[in-house]
Order: C-alpha cells, then structure tokens, then sequence
C-alpha cells in the first residue's frame, strides 16, 4: 500500500484532472480574445423561444416565441418586455407582476431558453463554405478571422489583403439607416503584420455580409 501522503498527492492530482481541466478550457473560452461576449451572461433576445412556468401551476406552463418588441406573455397576465434581460431577470419580473396583480402570493417562478434565434453572419466569395454562418448564442461578435476559419478558411485563390465587409445600420424603430462597406486586410490581422497604430482586429456583428474576392494571376 503506498504511504498516505502519496495517496494524498495522488487524489489531489484525480481531482485536478476531473475538476480542473474542463474548468480551464472553459475560462480559456470565456477569455478567448477572438470573441466577443457579455461578461454578465445571456440576455434574451427576440425571436428567442423560452418556457414560463409556476411551481404547481400545470396551467401556467407556457411556451412562447419573444416578439419583435421584446415582449412575451405569460399566463394570466398582459404582455411583458424580457428582452436584454437574462432569465434569472425574467423571473423576477414575472414573479413581481403575478404579485402586483393579485393572481399569486409566493409564486416560484421557472424561465427556460428553449431555443436561440439564430443570429447570422452571410459569405461569399472564395471562401470553402459559402452561405449562413450562425453565431454561437453566447456570442456578441465575433473576430473576422475566426469567422473565416470557421467557415473553413479561404480557397487557393483568395484575395485575403481585401476583402469586404458590409454592414446595415438600424434607427431605434428597426428601420434601416445606411449601410457601410469596410475593407480589410484579412491576411496582415492573421499575421500581426499591421502597422503599430492598426487595430488588431475586425468584429463582425450579427447580419454583417462578408465577401472574399478572387485573387488576380
């Protein structure tokens, strides 16, 4: 039998590789320099699909698309705004309405995401998969070389030093207010070779259009 205090260093070294390793490689996400996140979590969106529910109110249990505005309604009660709010957030807002309106005294309130509205990213051009590429939920923006390398990576005859991004503005009502064309020089952010003053990176939001020309022979 080994002596206790190798048995203690052995059983520290099992927590580690159970415990320690998936925590690592999720703060290794979570602090991925290529992403964008918001550091407070998840926050509902429209077009998002969640599931209301009380506590032993089988009634109550509800299943809903969030709108265009933001709003939801759950059981008994009028239309609520939850977008930008996380679900923790959402269920204290339901549980404070059911109060207000006398329709539960202690409710426990329950919100679950059942389904993530996709938020799209469009490519075209020489890249190896063209088409829709949707952002992970948790994902406010993404790098444009990451996006690219996720979409399999420029084809042979890339012109990587210039492409085009486009991207549409939005007033507050959802209407569209101008629409801007960037150009990038994709392949000198991959390499580091941008000048000092250059931004390190390109952050390609929600809807932005991405076009990869053909290289001239």
């Amino acid at each position: 039998m080994k002596p206790l205090f190798l048995q203690t260093i052995w059983f520290v070294s099992l927590l580690n590789i159970i415990f320690l390793d998936p925590i690592s490689a999720q703060l290794k996400f979570n602090n991925d320099p290529s992403i964008l996140k918001d550091p407070t979590g998840y926050k509902i969106r429209a077009g998002d699909k969640i599931r209301i529910s009380v506590r032993g109110e089988s009634e109550t249990n509800v299943e809903a698309l969030i709108d265009r505005d933001g709003k939801v309604r759950a059981a008994y009660l009028s239309e609520v705004k939850v977008s930008g709010s996380s679900t923790k957030q959402v269920e204290v807002l339901i549980t404070n309405e059911y109060k207000r309106n006398l329709i539960y005294k202690n409710p426990i309130v329950s919100v679950y995401v059942l389904k993530y509205s996709d938020r799209v990213v469009f490519l075209s051009g020489s890249v190896n998969r063209k088409g829709p590429y949707v952002l992970p939920p948790e994902v406010e923006a993404m790098n444009v070389v990451e996006v690219i390398a996720r979409a399999g990576g420029f084809t042979d005859i890339a012109r990587k030093d210039k492409i085009f991004i486009t991207r549409t503005f939005y007033n507050e009502r959802g209407e569209v207010k101008d629409t801007k064309t960037y150009e990038v020089n994709v392949e000198a952010l991959s390499t580091g070779s941008l000048d000092r003053d250059s931004s390190k990176r390109f952050w390609i939001y929600p809807g932005d259009r991405i076009e990869v020309p053909e290289r001239l022979f």
